[in-house]
């Protein structure tokens, strides 16, 4: 509901919606090699067909974020997940200019 509202906001505003990101989409779980999904199956297509643009990604939960963030070390957070989600973001922006 909170990402059908922003989108209408854009809308209304003339603002172009970019894409649509998924944030806290999964977690992953090495040991078993699963991703789970604790907040229910990814809305991640539906947002897209609402808001009309492209999804960017679908990120994680990553615990060595939050223990980077708590350490106030977050710049030195790297994973591929993000480097992957980055490479995206950047071919996206350069077929709008």
């Amino acid at each position: 509901m909170i990402v059908r509202k922003a989108v209408r906001m854009a809308q209304q505003m003339g603002k172009p919606i970019l894409g649509v990101v998924e944030n806290m989409s999964y977690l992953y779980v090495p040991e078993i090699d699963k991703k789970i999904e604790l907040f229910g199956k990814s809305r991640g297509e539906e947002m897209v067909r609402a808001a009309h643009a492209p999804l960017l990604g679908q990120l994680p939960i990553d615990p060595e974020l939050a223990r980077l963030c708590d350490e106030g070390d977050i710049e030195r957070y790297d994973s591929e997940v993000l480097n992957s989600f980055v490479e995206t973001f950047l071919r996206a922006m350069s077929a709008i200019k």
